[in-house]
Order: C-alpha cells, then structure tokens, then sequence
C-alpha cells in the first residue's frame, strides 16, 4: 500500500503544502503555497485551514509539520504563529489524522547534509533532487516537500534513493508515531 502523507510548513505569510497523494489518495506528488500575507486573524487562520482539510482529504496516515521557531518575533507574531499551529493540531485531532512535529534542522540536515544549511541551499537541493517529482516554485513549497521526503523516508517509502548516512540520520532524531494499524 502506498504512504499517505503530507508536510506542512506552517507561515503566517506563506505556509507551504506537500503531498504524496491527491484527494483520491492516488500517488501524485504535490506542492503549493498557501498565501496568507494579506489576511490577518480568523480569515487568515480559515484561508490556511481550508487549504489544510484540502491537503487531507486523501485522509493521510501521518502529517508531518515543521516545528514552530521557539525565538523570539516582532510584536505578536509568535503569539499568532503559536494560534495557527494550535488550531491546525487540534483539527487534524478531531480528523483523527496523526501528526508529528520535526525541527526545521532536521529538515535540512536530511535535505542537504547540513542542519545550517539556508533557505536558498535548501531549495535548491530540493528541486535537484525532488524536482522530477513535483514542481517545486517557492522556499516553503521546498520546505515541505523536503519534510514530506523525510517522513515518507522514515515509513520505509523514500521518494528518492537517500543513501548518505550524514542526511539519512536525520530519520531517528524524530520520534515518528507508531503507524502499525494506519497502513
């Protein structure tokens, strides 16, 4: 049976979106970029949860999400990132969709081999390798496909072949759920 999964890269601006299925749960790769920048409050936290419940009508067997940057922001925005991630888990909970969250270092370090790497290596490393895949047009669409890589790599369902140890070690720095009884 083919993994259902999909990574979200959660933006108050632009969150990114990655799938391995379509909403018939038929295996066809996919990114986009939900574009929020010019909504604020509820009707951007609607905009971006309508293209979430999107993402999930294949009904995946995990969501991977990129944990939320713990630093500091200007005036309330961790407070407003902290309320997207909040209201996404919860609705991904009442859908009973497993989620799991993985650090952005993680990303990157399966991604390029580098836990520093920046934005511009990290998309650039995406397209080269997943390019073939999906079109991958903006940083946070290579954001969550790299995500969406890493868990489909970690269920035993690799989009590529990964073979260097230094990348493929980000797999156990995550606790993935159990998924025994999803597949």
């Amino acid at each position: 049976m083919t993994l259902r999964a999909v990574a979200i890269d959660l933006a108050l601006r632009a969150t990114g979106l990655s799938w391995t299925c379509d909403h018939h749960a038929k295996p066809k790769p996919g990114t986009r970029t939900v574009w929020a920048d010019r909504l604020a409050g509820h009707q951007r936290i609607h905009h971006i949860l309508t293209d979430v419940a999107a993402a999930i009508a294949c009904r995946p067997h995990i969501v991977a999400i990129e944990a939320m940057y713990a630093g500091t922001g200007k005036g309330g925005t961790p407070l407003r990132l902290a309320e997207l991630h909040g209201v996404v888990t919860h609705f991904l909970w009442t859908k009973k969709v497993p989620y799991v969250y993985v650090e952005p270092q993680q990303i990157k370090i399966y991604v390029t081999g580098n836990g520093n790497a920046d934005k511009t290596q990290v998309t650039e490393a995406v397209i080269a390798e997943y390019g073939h895949l999906a079109h991958v047009g903006t940083e946070h669409e290579a954001d969550s496909f790299g995500l969406l890589a890493l868990a489909a790599h970690a269920y035993d369902a690799p989009l590529t072949t990964v073979l260097n140890p230094k990348r493929t070690r980000a797999i156990t720095s995550v606790r993935w759920p159990d998924l025994a009884g999803a597949r």
